[in-house]
């Protein structure tokens, strides 16, 4: 990398690309907030109040935000699940925004641990701010995916939740490896979602 500007201009193996692919697919945001979400209603002692906020959070924040990018992803002609040009972004930004709206609005009329709930606004709030920002600039959204999840799983489990937060290395690797972005690309996602995913848990818990 001479560059942090500039995608990786080298080639890898047959076998590390396909490595690179499997991690990219498992490290995908609505992958990685189902242990998240899973973990975190398994706290809730009631039965039903536990199954009906994981079906809540699960329903809004994977099934749909997943139809939503596999149906653009398609539609844009990306053969591998992901919506590459930065052009392409925003109307499914602002559907999954939509989704995670949807959520936090279904979580307070349950009643949902306030935990949970945050966590689901702050989906919704670096969604959208990513669509802002993807009219300009394409961040990594893998690297923003993990923050979110790593600070709420720290905060419930501490301190042991925040090793989610070892995946970024991983995730940042295959990502440019991948030639999906820049380092500045991934590294900007990392501090974006680290710093509004905090701001929000500090000012809301």
């Amino acid at each position: 990398m001479h560059d942090p500007t500039d995608k990786f201009q080298g080639e890898i193996s047959p076998g590390a690309m396909r490595v690179a692919k499997a991690v990219s697919f498992v490290t995908q945001p609505t992958i990685l907030s189902i242990p998240t979400f899973i973990l975190l209603c398994l706290s809730i002692q009631n039965t039903m109040d536990c199954l009906m906020t994981m079906a809540v959070c699960l329903v809004t924040a994977v099934v749909l935000p997943i139809i939503n990018v596999h149906y653009y992803s398609v539609k844009f002609n990306n053969d591998d699940g992901d919506i590459y040009r930065r052009e392409d972004r925003f109307m499914p930004l602002l559907i999954g925004t939509v989704c995670y709206a949807v959520g936090v609005v279904a979580l307070w009329l349950i009643d949902a641990p306030w935990l949970i709930t945050v966590l689901m606004i702050c989906y919704a709030l670096c969604t959208f701010s990513i669509m802002l920002i993807s009219t300009r600039w394409k961040i990594s959204i893998h690297a923003t995916g993990i923050m979110g999840p790593s600070i709420a799983l720290g905060i419930a489990y501490p301190p042991y939740g925040f090793l989610y937060m070892l995946l970024l290395p991983a995730i940042a690797i295959c990502r440019y490896y991948q030639k999906k972005h820049t380092p500045a690309q991934i590294v900007g996602g990392a501090l974006f979602g680290g710093i509004l995913t905090t701001l929000v848990f500090l000012l809301m818990l």
